[in-house]
């Protein structure tokens, strides 16, 4: 497994030599994996590793128990580690993924790190594919996590769960135990421990190879398509002529919507296919001036022949050099 990995981020170009690779490392199998996994190709890779643990202070005890476990790690791999514990508890996912997300950042910019390496495995990616799907995703979120994602990186991404015990046990590595894994009030839980084996055992045994070989295809389509996108965009500036956007294909019109929303957002957490389409039909429609409103305090304007993207902040500049990359949710 040491050697597959090394090769993944080789082939993906995830690491660099001489950079400082900040890992997320929750105690749980697959983070205990990826942490160790780096620290052995350390040398190979050239690199130098930050390993940045956060307290979300969900479940009591055993979470104080988990931080515990992370500094013996720490200690244990001489590495040096970045830690946190929340004050007050993130009300759902959604605020604990960014309370996470937004930690790891402040880490990464504390030791000057290139890159946050987070430990997704391919049962975590079968899991946000069907959960997308079941949240109304377009082509973006149905072709998954990607290897890449801005400054995460995901080495781990095509390892299935066997795959990370097996490689535990071989190394004789202990890991945490997270309780709310089993909690069925999570969708992501349900779809793990309810609608996988359902469709494993009354449809298709292979439905999991089946559902990544489908998103790999949706990947390949949905790069072509904002390329394409990103070159119709790149020739405007403040805002969009609708005479040219109504032009376009279909699955333009969306990519182009869907790209200067992530500029106004910094993102798409929020913004699914339906909103993109209920935009898509105020635009298309031959009344006159029009606008609606999105999630975040976002709003696509109809005005004098053009489409116009604002925010609480005002008018959106939607040249993409200024923007980020759009991808899939990070989970």
């Amino acid at each position: 497994m040491l050697e597959k990995i090394n090769q993944i981020i080789k082939q993906n170009h995830l690491i660099r030599k001489g950079d400082t690779i900040i890992v997320a490392l929750s105690g749980g199998p697959d983070s205990v994996c990826l942490a160790h996994i780096l620290w052995r190709l350390q040398k190979k890779l050239g690199i130098e590793l930050v390993l940045a643990h956060l307290n979300h202070n969900l479940r009591g005890k055993e979470s104080d128990a988990d931080s515990r476990f992370v500094q013996k790690l720490a200690l244990k791999l001489n590495l040096t580690l970045g830690s946190k514990k929340l004050n007050n508890k993130p009300t759902n996912e959604a605020a604990a993924r960014e309370a996470r997300y937004t930690f790891l950042e402040q880490v990464r910019k504390k030791h000057h790190g290139q890159s946050i390496a987070v430990a997704h495995t391919a049962d975590d990616q079968v899991e946000t594919i069907l959960l997308n799907f079941l949240r109304g995703a377009g082509l973006s979120g149905l072709s998954g996590m990607r290897f890449k994602n801005n400054f995460i990186i995901r080495p781990l991404l095509t390892c299935r769960h066997e795959e990370i015990l097996a490689y535990l046990k071989e190394n004789h590595l202990s890991y945490c135990r997270d309780s709310s894994n089993l909690d069925l009030k999570y969708t992501r839980n349900r779809i793990r421990h309810k609608l996988l084996p359902l469709l494993e055992k009354e449809y298709n045994p292979k439905i999991r190879k089946n559902i990544l070989k489908l998103a790999e295809t949706i990947h390949f389509a949905q790069d072509y398509i904002q390329e394409q996108a990103k070159a119709i965009i790149n020739q405007n500036s403040q805002s969009f002529p609708l005479k040219e956007w109504q032009k376009l294909p279909y699955i333009l019109k969306s990519e182009v919507l869907r790209q200067m929303i992530a500029v106004a957002g910094g993102g798409l957490q929020d913004i699914y296919a339906v909103h993109l389409a209920e935009v898509v039909k105020m635009l298309e429609s031959p009344r006159g001036n029009k606008k609606k409103n999105l999630p975040h305090r976002l709003q696509i304007l109809k005005k004098n022949g053009r489409i116009f993207l604002t925010s609480g902040n005002g008018l959106i500049q939607t040249r993409l050099q200024k923007m980020v990359r759009p991808n899939s949710i990070i989970c």
